[in-house]
C-alpha cells in the first residue's frame, strides 16, 4: 500500500503515515519569522486563501493533528495536499498526501500523522493549487518512557472577542514551550451580552451572527451550525491567535461558551425556564463546530442523533515525567444541584448558594438515587470511572489534570463579613473601641446568626455585643440601647446576606460529593503530584484541594492552579456590578471594594482569603492574563501573567505582562508557595 495515501478514519479525519525519501518541492521563500513557507509554484492569492491559518495538536509521541481552513472561489471542494517535512524548507517531504476541504465540513481539513519520532520538531503546510498555506511548525511528545528532564508549557482560557485585547497571543507565541493547553471558552456564543460591554481593541470590530436569538437585554446569541461557524472564523482570523497556533502544538478542551454560558448537556440556562429544555439540534452544532475547527485527535459521529455524538476526554503521556488529563465537564454533567427553575433565578441556584440549603438537597437527591452520585455529577459515571482509571494506572512522577472548573471552595460568611464591617464603623465612630474590634466582630456574628429573620431583615437587641461593652468599655446596656443600637440597625443588610454561601456552584463546590469522592480516591490510592490547571472563572487563584472542606480537620489532596482569562472581564467586574446596580447587595459593597481617595481599591481578594485561608494561597480577582508551567522531576514551576489594560483602544505594546507571579509546587506536597 502507497503510504502517502490517506485513510478515512472517525468522521472527517484523514490519516497519512510519514515516511522518508519523497522528493522535495523547490524554492525558498520563507519569511524571516518562519511562519510563510515556500510555494510550489507561483501563487494565485485570489484563487485559494487560507483565512484562518494553520494548527496543530494533540501531540503524541508518534502522531501529530494538522488543521486549516482553504476556500476558492467557489463554494465547491478544494483538492489540498498536506506536506510535512523537517526542516522549514521542506528539502525532503514526510507526508505528500492528497486531501479534499469539503464544504459539509467548511471547507477545514483535520489530517492526522502517524509514524513520526518521538520528541521531534516538524514543519508542515498545505497547498492547494499554486497556493500554499503559511507554514506552520509542530513538536511531537516524548517517547513514552523517556527520561524527560523538563516540559515548558502555557494554560490559557476565556478569550471573548469582544472585550479588551489579544496581546497575550503575542506574548506567548514568542515563549520557547512544548504546547499550549487551552481549557474552554475559546469563543464565546453571545454578542452584544452585558458582560461583553466594556471597551475592545479597535483591531476587534463588533461580530454579527447570520441567525442568532435574542434575547430580552438585547443580546445575540449563536443557535445553528453556520452561527457557530461564524464565530471560530471569525476568532481564528486574528494574526495573533494564527501566529500562536502555527508556532505550538494545543491541547484543548470545552468549556461552556463554546456552546452555551453555564450550559449542562443540551441544556440553556439563560432564562431559569429553559432550564428543562433540551436544546439538541443547539448542541449538537456547537459541537461541529468545535470539532471543525480544533486539531483534536477525537471522532464525531454524525449519524448518532444524541448531543453526547462526541467523546472529547482524553488522555495524554509525556515520558516518565508527566501525564495529562483533559476532562469534559459540560457534556455530562446533571443539572446545578439547585435547578433554576426552582429558585426562578441564577441567584440561589449557580450564584450566592447557600451552603447548607445546597448540601441538602445532594443528600436527597443522592439518596433518591440509592446513593448514585449520577443526579449530581459533573463528570458523569463514564468519565469519572475513565479518570480514577488514568491515575490509577499513571506511572510518571506528576499527574496534571486538564480541568475547566476551578476545584477551591470559594465560601463566604456573610454574618461574620458584614459583623466585621459593623465593628470595623464602631470603632471609626468610637476610636476608644478600637481594641476591640475583633472581640465586637465575633459578638456580632454570633447576634446576627441568633436574630430573628421572619421579616427578610435581622431582628435583634445584640446582647452579645451589649454584654461586651458594658464589661470592656464601661457603657451601660441604657446607653447601648439608645446611642449604638440604632446605628447599628440602620446599616443591617437584608438576612439574605447574613447566610454562609458559595460563591459560585455552577463550578465543584456546586458537586461537592462528586469532588469529595475523587478526593477520597486520590487519598486512599496514593496517587502522587497531582496538579489541576483550570480557567474558567477569569481570575488567578492558587490552593491545595481538600480532602472534604466541611470536615473539622481537612486534608490536603492536590492543588489547583487557576489562570485568569485572556481577555474576558475580570471576576471583580462582575461582583462590582451586582453591589453597585443591586440594592439588596449594596451593604456588601466594602466587602468587593472601597474608594479611598476616589480611586477604586479592590477588596474583593482579602474577602475571599479571609473565608477560605485554609487552602486558598493567591488570589487577584481583576486580572487577565495566562500561565506558564516549567515542570521537572522535582518541581512544578508556574508564572501567572497579568496583562496591563488596553491603551485606549488598542492593546498594550510588547511587553505586555504587567506583572508575574512565581507559584511552585514540590514533588510530594500539595501545596502551592507564593514566591515573595
Amino acid at each position: 500500500m502507497d503510504r502517502r495515501k490517506f485513510l478515512k478514519w472517525g468522521s472527517f479525519l484523514t490519516v497519512s503515515t510519514a515516511t522518508a525519501g519523497l522528493a522535495g518541492c523547490g524554492g525558498s521563500d520563507d519569511d524571516d519569522d518562519g511562519n510563510a513557507g515556500p510555494s510550489p509554484g507561483p501563487v494565485d492569492p485570489a484563487r485559494y486563501q487560507y483565512p484562518q491559518g494553520v494548527a496543530s495538536g494533540d501531540p503524541r509521541p508518534d502522531s501529530i493533528v494538522l488543521w486549516t481552513r482553504v476556500i476558492g472561489e467557489s463554494a465547491a471542494a478544494v483538492p489540498v495536499r498536506v506536506q510535512l517535512a523537517r526542516d522549514e524548507g521542506f528539502s525532503q517531504l514526510l507526508v505528500d498526501a492528497a486531501v479534499s476541504a469539503e464544504p459539509e465540513w467548511d471547507h477545514t481539513v483535520r489530517h492526522k500523522v502517524t509514524g513520526l519520532d518521538a520528541g521531534a520538531n516538524y514543519y508542515y503546510r498545505f497547498v492547494a493549487g499554486a497556493s500554499a498555506s503559511p507554514v506552520g511548525r509542530t513538536r511531537t511528545a516524548p517517547a513514552e518512557n523517556a527520561a524527560v528532564e523538563q516540559l515548558k508549557f502555557a494554560f490559557i482560557s476565556c478569550q471573548d472577542w469582544s472585550v479588551n485585547h489579544w496581546a497575550a497571543f503575542e506574548e506567548l507565541a514568542a515563549q520557547d514551550l512544548d504546547f499550549v493547553v487551552h481549557l474552554g471558552d475559546y469563543v464565546y456564543e453571545t454578542v452584544k451580552a452585558g458582560f461583553q460591554n466594556g471597551a475592545v481593541e479597535s483591531a476587534h470590530a463588533p461580530l454579527a451572527l447570520p441567525d442568532g436569538t435574542a434575547r430580552a437585554d438585547g443580546a445575540v446569541y449563536a443557535t445553528t451550525l453556520a452561527d457557530y461557524r461564524t464565530l471560530y472564523r471569525s476568532y481564528r482570523s486574528d494574526p495573533r491567535l494564527q501566529a500562536l497556533h502555527a508556532r505550538f502544538p494545543i491541547i484543548a478542551i470545552w468549556d461552556d461558551h463554546e456552546f452555551s454560558d453555564d450550559c449542562w448537556q443540551d441544556r440553556q440556562t439563560y432564562a431559569a425556564a429553559e432550564d428543562e429544555i433540551h436544546n439538541t439540534s443547539r448542541r449538537r452544532s456547537a459541537s461541529q463546530a468545535w470539532f471543525e475547527f480544533m486539531p483534536a485527535d477525537v471522532a464525531l459521529d454524525i449519524a448518532n442523533p444524541s448531543f453526547e455524538n462526541i467523546r472529547i476526554y482524553r488522555d495524554f503521556r509525556f515520558g516518565s515525567l508527566a501525564t495529562l488529563l483533559m476532562t469534559d465537564e459540560r457534556l455530562y454533567r446533571a443539572d446545578h444541584v439547585i435547578p433554576e427553575q426552582q429558585i426562578g433565578s441564577e441567584i440561589g441556584s449557580r450564584y450566592f448558594v447557600p451552603k447548607r440549603a445546597l448540601s441538602q438537597v445532594e443528600a436527597q437527591k443522592m439518596a433518591a438515587a440509592g446513593g448514585l452520585l449520577s443526579p449530581v455529577s459533573i463528570l458523569g459515571d463514564s468519565q469519572r470511572d475513565w479518570w480514577k482509571t488514568q491515575l490509577r494506572a499513571s506511572t510518571t512522577a506528576w499527574n496534571l489534570w486538564g480541568n475547566e472548573v476551578s476545584l477551591l471552595r470559594m465560601q463566604f460568611d456573610g454574618a461574620q463579613a458584614v459583623a466585621g464591617l459593623l465593628a470595623q464603623g464602631l470603632a471609626t465612630a468610637q476610636p476608644v473601641l478600637a481594641p476591640l474590634v475583633p472581640s465586637m466582630a465575633q459578638a456580632l456574628a454570633q447576634d446576627l446568626k441568633g436574630a430573628d429573620h421572619a421579616s427578610g431583615k435581622p431582628v435583634t437587641a445584640y446582647p452579645t455585643l451589649s454584654a461586651l461593652l458594658s464589661a470592656q468599655a464601661s457603657i451601660p446596656p441604657a446607653a447601648f440601647a439608645a446611642q449604638i443600637k440604632p446605628a447599628l440597625d440602620a446599616q443591617l443588610p437584608p438576612s439574605l446576606l447574613l447566610d454562609e454561601y458559595l460563591l459560585n456552584a455552577d463550578q465543584w463546590d456546586g458537586y461537592n460529593a462528586e469532588r469529595k469522592d475523587l478526593m477520597a480516591f486520590v487519598r486512599d490510592t496514593g496517587v502522587r503530584n497531582l496538579v489541576a490547571l483550570t480557567g474558567d472563572i477569569h481570575a488567578f487563584f492558587a490552593g491545595s484541594v481538600m480532602d472534604d472542606y466541611d470536615a473539622a480537620a481537612p486534608e490536603p489532596v492536590m492543588v489547583d492552579l487557576v489562570t485568569a482569562g485572556i481577555s474576558s472581564n475580570s471576576f471583580f467586574s462582575y461582583f462590582k456590578n451586582v453591589v453597585d446596580t443591586d440594592p439588596s447587595f449594596a451593604p456588601a459593597r466594602p466587602l468587593v471594594y472601597t474608594e479611598p481617595d476616589g480611586a477604586v481599591l479592590n477588596t474583593f481578594n482579602n474577602t475571599l482569603k479571609q473565608f477560605n485561608g485554609d487552602w486558598l494561597r493567591y488570589a487577584d480577582t481583576d486580572a487577565q492574563g495566562f500561565a506558564v508551567v516549567t515542570l521537572t522531576p522535582g518541581e512544578l514551576r508556574c508564572v501567572f501573567n497579568k496583562l496591563k489594560p488596553l491603551a485606549g483602544n488598542q492593546a498594550p505594546a510588547l511587553p505586555a505582562v504587567a506583572t508575574q507571579t512565581v507559584l511552585t509546587v514540590a514533588s510530594g506536597s500539595p501545596a502551592v508557595t507564593v514566591a515573595g
